[in-house]
């Protein structure tokens, strides 16, 4: 059995109750639920704040894998 991060086992939660639907976990209607703050597999509360080097990392990193995506989805269109 896998053992999952607390996260992990709300996200999964969350997609068990909306169907495995991603769009439905998005537009949830229930916001009483005690998970709803969690569900798309983040803790609200850690707000991470990045220097401008981190970012400029980041950002870089980001670049370099968008021309991969890309090339990867058109090479399954064809």
């Amino acid at each position: 059995m896998k053992v999952l991060t607390p996260m992990k086992a709300i996200r999964a939660k969350c997609m068990d109750c909306m169907c495995d639907s991603y769009n439905e976990i998005k537009l949830c209607p229930i916001t009483d639920c005690s998970l709803y703050p969690y569900r798309f597999g983040k803790n609200p509360n850690i707000k991470r704040n990045y220097t401008p080097e981190q970012k400029a990392v980041i950002r870089d990193r980001l670049q370099k894998r968008v021309p991969e995506i890309k090339g990867e989805n058109i090479s399954q269109d064809v």
